[in-house]
């Protein structure tokens, strides 16, 4: 038995307050932890904000430098802590070309980053984002519902960029509709790999385009043997120095010095008919796109007999496409129903699959 007179025992754990304060002094240490990393990605965001905000701005300039006319109303930030958030306001791009006019407006506009991604920017509209091009003897005007785009770069270059439109309609300078699909999807990589650089003339861009929904409806022949919209997919690598405008004489020049495009899968599904091909396409003399390329087509027997439905074939051609069809039609590529091969041209200003003309192929600058 020990009293309050006995000396503490030194073999004894002590208890109490001093465990206490070790509590404290491991929480006061993670707080400051916290507080300290806080403080750090705070400053970043506001670093890279101010970044993002001169680049903007420093694009923008430029836009105007070389002519373009760029207005935008308010500006305001937001987005912390897991994003930086540029909103712009009544955002209207103007580029002139000689006679043509690019014209791209929205009533607002989201450019975000995040901060772990500081060289990849996506912006968004909040409303309806509408476009036009206007040349001596063409002017289609676009409006879609919604847009949505990603940009990516490295520190020297672009790197990437893709838009994604829903819900858009094409029409004519009569507003009459020319085309409109449930979503568009335009991919662009300005910096081709190896496998592209394959070829005698080298690759300058790759393109991806994807249409859902599509109707063609002011580009169609008439009485065509397909029904509803149609879904289509096309893969392209361009080939020689890229034009540095639309006009004339910088198309003829890049046509003239080689360049194609490199059709390496285009895909079209539109009932009855499901389409894989690949092929090249180039400018003719009118500058108008023009280009062969084999096609695996199924649903050929259905797409004939809808055809002499609609007085697009003879009773005479269309025995001949059968027999043809029954000759030359064999086991899918992908192992499922049977297939025939056939050309696809562009010729002429039309687009042709076999001997039915499909669209009507306009110049690009007429």
């Amino acid at each position: 038995m020990t009293t309050a007179s006995d000396p503490a025992d030194p073999m004894r754990p002590e208890s109490g307050p001093p465990r206490r304060n070790r509590g404290r002094f491991w929480t006061m240490i993670a707080c400051a932890v916290v507080a300290f990393l806080a403080i750090g990605w705070s400053i970043g965001w506001v670093l890279l904000s101010i970044h993002l905000r001169a680049s903007i701005d420093g694009w923008m300039d430029y836009r105007r430098a070389v002519g373009d006319r760029l207005t935008h109303g308010d500006r305001t930030l937001d987005g912390f802590p897991f994003a930086i958030r540029f909103t712009y306001v009544d955002i209207n791009w103007t580029r002139v070309d000689g006679p043509r006019t690019l014209t791209t407006a929205t009533d607002e506009l989201l450019i975000t980053a995040r901060p772990w991604e500081p060289f990849l920017l996506r912006l968004s509209s909040a409303g309806p984002v509408t476009g036009s091009w206007q040349a001596p003897s063409l002017t289609v005007s676009m409006t879609a519902v919604r847009a949505e785009a990603a940009v990516g770069f490295t520190p020297t270059q672009l790197d990437h960029l893709e838009l994604d439109l829903h819900q858009a309609v094409a029409v004519d300078r009569d507003r009459r509709v020319i085309a409109r699909a449930a979503r568009l999807v335009a991919q662009v990589d300005p910096t081709p790999g190896a496998r592209a650089d394959d070829g005698d003339v080298p690759a300058t861009l790759q393109v991806a385009l994807a249409a859902d929904a599509l109707e063609p409806i002011g580009l169609l022949t008439s009485h065509l043997p397909f029904e509803g919209p149609a879904d289509g997919r096309i893969r392209a690598v361009v080939r020689g120095p890229l034009p540095i405008s639309l006009d004339p004489a910088s198309l003829a020049l890049w046509r003239d010095a080689g360049g194609v495009i490199d059709v390496d899968h285009l895909g079209l599904n539109w009932r009855p008919m499901d389409l894989t091909a690949d092929g090249t396409v180039t400018l003719d003399g009118l500058l108008r796109p023009e280009g062969a390329a084999s096609a695996e087509i199924r649903g050929v027997s259905a797409m004939i007999d809808r055809a002499v439905d609609r007085g697009l074939l003879t009773g005479d051609m269309a025995t001949l496409l059968r027999l043809a069809t029954a000759a030359f039609s064999r086991t899918g590529s992908d192992g499922g129903s049977s297939s025939v091969r056939a050309p696809v041209t562009i010729q002429d200003g039309y687009l042709a699959i076999g001997p039915i003309k499909i669209l009507r192929v306009p110049s690009l600058v007429r």
